[in-house]
């Protein structure tokens, strides 16, 4: 994968907004994605509805997904070994360590954005229960529906967690295009990026 491309996805999950990084930041990153490239071993799991699942008929779902045909739900991973890096740097060099973990989460959205491109262009994007004000609980009906702990290896944890930690539960809107914006951000009214006038999104194209 591309450095330029994922680098502003780091970036953001960094925290820098693309103000402030440094260049051996930059490198480690560069050393985190070539090691990500090896660790990981990315698995899609998803399912089509032409029906919608009832927990998607209320808000702000039955919003989101207005005017599409019919809905995915997804979910994606790294593999547990990205876990057991992330474990591994966090005895051995602190600052990798969190180098690293954000390099795995800009690497599962990039790799999630290019699978989900065999879709077609007519979709929404991947909206996250949490998201929009949400409940992040509601990945437990993605999880009943899709089984993903066989398809994808991926579980869920009583407190609500997902294991491996790099994985992500989603939604996508078939036959309508929609994008990201702030509107549908749980975290707008205290965003940084909104502050400095930036859109952590925008960033990340």
């Amino acid at each position: 994968m591309n450095f330029s491309e994922i680098k502003p996805r780091i970036h953001a999950y960094l925290g820098f907004g693309g103000v402030g990084i440094d260049a051996r930041t930059d490198e480690i990153a560069e050393e985190c994605l070539a090691s990500l490239a090896s660790d990981a071993r990315f698995r899609y799991a998803y399912k089509t509805f032409s029906v919608l699942p009832a927990f998607l008929c209320g808000e702000p779902y039955a919003e989101f997904l207005r005017g599409s045909t019919e809905a995915i739900l997804c979910v994606t991973t790294l593999g547990a070994e990205v876990d057991r890096r992330i474990k591994i740097l966090g005895r051995t060099d602190v600052t990798k360590s969190v180098i690293y973990d954000a390099c795995a989460s800009a690497y599962l959205e990039q790799l999630a954005d290019e699978y989900e491109e065999r879709f077609g262009e007519d979709r929404t994007y991947r909206f996250c229960p949490g998201y929009g004000g949400s409940d992040i609980a509601d990945i437990k009906y993605i999880f009943e529906l899709l089984r993903p702990e066989v398809s994808a290896g991926v579980t869920l944890t009583a407190a609500g967690y997902m294991l491996p930690s790099k994985s992500m539960a989603g939604i996508i809107g078939i036959g309508k295009r929609a994008e990201k914006r702030c509107g549908d951000c749980m975290l707008a009214a205290h965003c940084e990026y909104r502050k400095e006038g930036g859109r952590c999104y925008n960033a990340a194209k």
